[in-house]
């Protein structure tokens, strides 16, 4: 991938240039047209008055080097690559979860976790799970009430490479009878 980035940068370095110069020697006139519109055009018209227009010299900038050669890539930059889908595929964002707190948390990635990185599952910002293969977590007693599930891809030095989040909504019965089943005695 960054044999193409460095292709496209040697491209644009050679060709904008020649545009920009192309684009420096071309006139831009101004016309008004019969029912008051301004039209813009790189040609005089010859049926109509028009002013050409001054525009302000091009400022030329260099492109930015992504990296030099022999110099490493960042965890962020390598991640980008390395995990092409990174998500959590049930509870589905925005999900209802009706089953007293209890459920299971399933992630997908593209491709599988590489060797040195673990999945680590947080709820609300709190970890909850941490694996180094396993893709589903099991959550209990999960209090009601809308959270975060925040999937998380890290390195063995601890850093996050790549991320995901969720929103789910807990929904858990309560039942607390008006009446009381067992009435005292008289």
């Amino acid at each position: 991938m960054n044999i193409k980035k460095a292709m496209v940068q040697s491209f644009l370095a050679v060709i904008l240039p020649m545009i920009l110069a192309d684009l420096a020697l071309a006139a831009i006139y101004k016309t008004v047209d019969k029912d008051g519109n301004i039209i813009f055009t790189d040609s005089r018209p010859a049926d109509q008055p028009s002013e050409e227009v001054q525009l302000r010299p091009i400022t030329p900038m260099s492109s930015v080097p992504t990296s030099r050669p022999g110099s490493s890539v960042s965890s962020q930059e390598e991640s980008e690559e390395m995990y092409s889908l990174l998500e959590i595929v049930e509870p589905a964002n925005d999900a209802t979860v009706r089953s007293q707190g209890n459920f299971t948390v399933r992630i997908a990635t593209e491709p599988r976790v590489l060797s040195g990185h673990r999945i680590r599952l947080l709820l609300d910002g709190d970890v909850v799970g941490e694996s180094k293969r396993k893709l589903s977590f099991e959550l209990k007693n999960i209090d009601r009430g809308t959270h975060t599930l925040t999937v998380e891809i890290v390195d063995n030095r601890k850093k996050v490479v790549q991320s995901s989040n969720n929103t789910i909504h807990v929904h858990r019965t309560t039942f607390k009878p008006a009446v009381s089943i067992n009435p005292p005695s008289p």
